[in-house]
């Protein structure tokens, strides 16, 4: 059926409930070919976090029916699997966004109608405490449902394999593939949910999971409780899940001078103190400026899944300074490594795993203690992979891994970042920072000394709808048929497309094979300066991203060089 058809359909159809029915024909009476196609034309798709979409009526909407479809498609690869006897059900997890208990229940709906055993969290769950239930009980798979840090009208649904990570290739296709299969919505299995809970099957997970988690975290800790108590903190779950879990660990840890945002720590699906649940977004800190006072030296905010840090410091004038995600990936790196350096714990087969778009002084870093590094496309369930393989077929093991989006990873007890595990060892590594007299801007300039002033930015450009999406394509594909040369007045020395799998030497026109990655929309220029600029389509919102990785003698110069280059390639 085209889009038109099934909107129809979707009026019409007695298999819906009234009010689907009822908007479905509000569209169609619009005659706004523009939602029909946005809202009908496609199904979702899963990216670099999962299937993730604005809520609302529609095969290209997060609702009950698309969460049913999906999860009847994993369903049937689950029962066409070869699934080891000893694996243990399926583990369901939510946030705090509208709808996505209901959307957790009828997950489950399918799921028992299948025959398998599900776990559900009884409330809502951070990620990383999600992805370590998965291990602890040895599941089959896991299904969170998400949107992470996207505004308030989206949701999401996210599916991890039984290493606690996301589904990657050719996993997720397989499962789009049984989608497409499905002809009628009636062909999905289901009972209804109060016939699920009393089902043998069914358990709810309450906070037995939270001590196994709690006990794997501090495990990791590199800090010191008499250090710990002289910081002074202010919290925030952004309205999400992180209060579950990080106040609790914060404490257990020795801060005892930590204060929580209390406005925020309700969990709230509308995010209504918010412009932005992100902790990327510096609009996200202002509530938690204003509960500091003059004792607080540090902010630790969640995204509303907890599988996000993101950070304001003090500078030595006092000042609160937003910290990039690159620069706490630094910070983070830089304390961690020295630590295990100090007691002999690294060697040459310790990795370090970051994304492709990710500041380049994490290589450089790791590279000085004689590190492997590991490079990956965006989204951490390739990192989880990545951190596989390399045990798998090198006997090594990762340390620390990062994407400069915020998310960071270390240890085993999660397959996906961990916000909450960050927030302890950040908090710990501004403790000791001041104990030593020294603030996390201070170590970053002294870290710029040693390796050489970087500094990382990211831009982006929102194109909502299905014109939206031309659009970017077209931006992508007029840098990939036409690229420049130069660029903020910098010649291109080298081109990299991640769709072909080559690179491009602009000057000697020679054309090699590209990095060893998956194949991906992502185009990267590096500049005679050694400066880089990379380009891609976002996987979960409809925008299209500049990331600029630029070194240099100093900060300032490169500020200016930023606006060059962002005035260059943006505008044209």
């Amino acid at each position: 059926m085209n889009a038109l058809e099934t909107a129809k359909d979707w009026s019409e159809n007695k298999f819906f409930d009234k009010q689907t029915q009822i908007e479905a024909k509000r569209i169609l009476e619009k005659n706004d070919q523009m939602e029909i196609e946005d809202c009908f034309a496609s199904f979702l798709e899963f990216g670099t976090g999962g299937l993730r979409g604005i809520m609302g009526v529609g095969t290209n909407r997060i609702n009950q029916y698309t969460i049913q479809m999906v999860t009847e498609g994993l369903s049937r690869i689950i029962e066409n699997s070869l699934i080891p006897p000893k694996k243990n059900g399926v583990v369901i997890g939510y946030d705090s966004r509208n709808n996505s208990f209901d959307f957790a229940k009828k997950t489950c709906e399918v799921l028992l109608a299948h025959g398998l055993k599900v776990y559900l969290f009884r409330d809502i769950a951070p990620t990383p405490l999600v992805s370590c239930e998965i291990l602890r009980i040895r599941a089959i798979c896991g299904i969170i449902i998400t949107a992470s840090h996207n505004p308030p009208e989206y949701n999401g649904y996210k599916v991890y394999w039984d290493n606690g990570g996301q589904i990657v290739p050719p996993i997720d296709q397989q499962i789009m593939d049984e989608v497409k299969k499905i002809k009628e919505f009636d062909e999905v299995k289901k009972i209804s949910f109060d016939e699920a809970k009393n089902n043998k099957n069914f358990s709810w997970v309450d906070y037995e999971s939270d001590q196994h988690y709690l006990d794997s975290v501090r495990s990791l800790s590199l800090g010191n409780k008499e250090q710990n108590k002289n910081l002074g903190i202010v919290f925030s779950p952004l309205h999400g899940t992180g209060g579950r879990l990080v106040p609790k660990l914060l404490k257990l840890q020795g801060f005892l001078k930590l204060k929580e945002v209390p406005e925020q720590m309700k969990p709230d699906g509308n995010f209504r103190t918010l412009f932005s649940p992100n902790p990327e977004d510096i609009s996200s800190y202002t509530m938690s400026i204003d509960t500091a006072n003059k004792n607080d030296e540090l902010i630790l905010v969640n995204d509303p899944d907890a599988d996000r840090l993101g950070v304001m410091v003090r500078d030595s004038k006092k000042i609160f300074q937003f910290l990039s995600g690159n620069q706490i990936g630094v910070l983070l790196l830089d304390y961690i490594l020295s630590h295990l350096n100090s007691k002999k714990l690294l060697t040459k087969k310790s990795a370090i795993i970051t994304t492709f778009v990710s500041s380049p002084l994490i290589k450089v870093i790791a590279k000085d203690y004689k590190l492997e590094v590991l490079e990956v496309l965006t989204g951490f369930k390739w990192i989880k992979q990545a951190a596989l393989n390399y045990e798998k077929e090198f006997g090594g093991k990762f340390i620390f891994a990062m994407e400069e989006s915020n998310g960071y990873l270390m240890g085993e007890h999660s397959g996906d970042k961990d916000g909450i595990w960050a927030a302890m060892a950040f908090a710990e590594m501004n403790a000791e920072l001041k104990q030593n007299h020294l603030t996390p801007i201070d170590k970053l300039e002294q870290i710029y000394r040693k390796y050489g002033a970087h500094l990382d930015k990211l831009e982006t450009k929102t194109i909502r709808g299905k014109r939206g999406i031309e659009e970017i394509s077209g931006i992508i594909t007029k840098l990939r048929n036409s690229p420049p040369s130069i660029i903020g007045g910098e010649k291109v020395l080298k081109i990299t497309d991640l769709l072909k799998n080559k690179i491009i030497y602009t000057e000697k026109n020679l054309v090699t094979k590209g990095p060893e990655l998956p194949i991906s929309n992502v185009i990267s220029f590096e500049l005679s300066s050694g400066s880089r600029i990379i380009v891609r389509p976002s996987g979960t919102e409809p925008k299209i991203k500049y990331y600029f990785n630029l070194c240099g003698e100093n900060i300032e110069t490169l500020n200016k060089k930023f606006l060059q280059l962002r005035k260059s390639i943006i505008n044209n």
